[in-house]
């Protein structure tokens, strides 16, 4: 019996290395963004910068609050031994979607693809900004995207996007025009995020860029 919940503890300690490890990864990437971001945004619009800036540092808090909420279930559990298995299984089941959000776990679902083009002819071409396509990423991630991709490019917490001249870097990846995003969730719910009168889709009209949204199933996201 004494073996057994010696056996317990050892897995619990375990899991909450992993967890440790997991999300100690995410945080000093955070911080890593937000320099990167400050760098790129150094010429742009003050107020664009502190609203970009403003958004990351919220996903940063976000993420430590997440880690001291774990750490006091694991306290917890050890404290109730009387249903150890159980517990463990659901630490387990936190630990995927921290995985997942990290973009280290493979998702295949239903969900939506939006492609953008930009308009090349005219004397005036337009050009996606920077701040179009970080408020169409938002409204995907509001509407209930579990994960998201840009030309296959697998978009994490700690992965910054902006332009790059006429590329687009995603993290430490570039690609560039025509952009597919692929978002796995609700697709219902993620059309109609996108679909708000005077939302993004809206925005992106006046500027003359080119938006396709159809739902697709399934979307494979590594």
């Amino acid at each position: 019996m004494r073996k057994q919940g010696t056996s317990n503890l050892r897995s619990i300690v375990i899991i909450f290395g992993l967890i440790s490890l997991f999300v100690g990864f995410l945080l000093p990437g955070q911080a890593r963004v937000v320099r990167e971001m400050k760098q790129t945004y150094q010429n742009e619009d003050p107020k664009d910068l502190i609203r970009v800036i403003k958004d990351l540092q919220q996903r940063k808090t976000e993420l430590s609050g997440e880690q001291q909420e774990l750490t006091q279930k694991v306290d917890q559990y050890v404290r109730a031994s009387d249903d150890t298995a159980a517990q463990v299984k659901q630490l387990e089941r936190e630990i995927a979607v921290l995985r997942q959000r990290m973009g280290a776990t493979a998702l295949v679902g239903p969900g939506i693809r939006v492609t953008l083009r930009e308009q090349s002819s005219g004397a005036a071409p337009s050009i996606l900004a920077d701040e179009d396509l970080l408020l169409l990423l938002s409204d995907l991630w509001a509407s209930g995207a579990e994960a998201i991709s840009l030309n296959g490019i697998r978009l994490t917490d700690t992965a910054s996007v902006y332009r790059a001249g006429l590329n687009i870097r995603v993290g430490d990846k570039v690609t560039n025009m025509p952009l597919v995003i692929d978002a796995i969730g609700d697709d219902e719910n993620m059309t109609k995020g996108l679909q708000i009168p005077g939302g993004v889709l809206d925005l992106l009209n006046l500027r003359r860029i080119s938006a396709i949204v159809q739902k697709v199933n399934p979307i494979s996201i590594k």
